[in-house]
């Protein structure tokens, strides 16, 4: 599996099964959206900004799909970002199983998932995890969810606040990685 990253939530997965583009905004390198079959939308409140990607399934919401032979598992749960007198805005966690390995994308968390949540997400092989507020996990309780979810690989993602470079740097010390080790691609 490739795992390309274009910033904020935005990750390309691309594997010998599908081609799946998480969160994406507009504009886009033209290498991002070429050739991809699933783009998962954790936040519907963002949606104006996913450009259009010809032949792809979208998924905007919670339920258990099957696209192109991929299961894809969506969860609804609090997200980050709300204020006073709104109603409690929903994200969206996604986990999609690419050749027998689950990536779960944990979208914009305003609260790590309660026990039941934990476990109907199942134990991925490869996390996404929001970090820095408002719009992403404290990095204590992001430490807390990455030990409860046991991953064998964790992608911080910063969601552009205002202390995203603290809480990055805060979370990959907690968990003795070096804060200044980014890369935009793994395989």
């Amino acid at each position: 599996m490739d795992i390309v990253w274009f910033g904020n939530s935005c990750f390309r997965l691309q594997s010998s099964q599908a081609t799946v583009l998480t969160d994406p905004f507009d504009p886009l390198p033209a290498a991002a959206i070429s050739g991809v079959q699933i783009v998962t939308v954790s936040d519907r409140a963002l949606r104006d900004r996913v450009p259009p990607v010809d032949g792809a399934r979208v998924v905007d919401g919670p339920g258990e799909y099957e696209i192109k032979g991929v299961p894809v598992n969506g969860l609804a749960v609090s997200a980050a970002g709300a204020t006073a007198g709104e109603p409690a805005r929903r994200t969206f966690i996604y986990t999609v199983t690419l050749d027998g390995i689950a990536v779960c994308h944990l979208g914009r968390l305003a609260e790590p998932p309660t026990g039941p949540r934990i476990q109907e997400m199942g134990q991925p092989d490869v996390l996404f995890i929001p970090l820095g507020e408002p719009h992403g996990l404290p990095v204590p309780r992001a430490v807390q969810l990455a030990s409860q979810l046991e991953a064998k690989l964790l992608i911080p993602m910063t969601l552009g606040g205002a202390g995203e470079t603290a809480a990055l740097e805060a979370f990959c010390k907690e968990l003795g990685a070096d804060p200044t080790s980014r890369e935009n691609r793994l395989n």
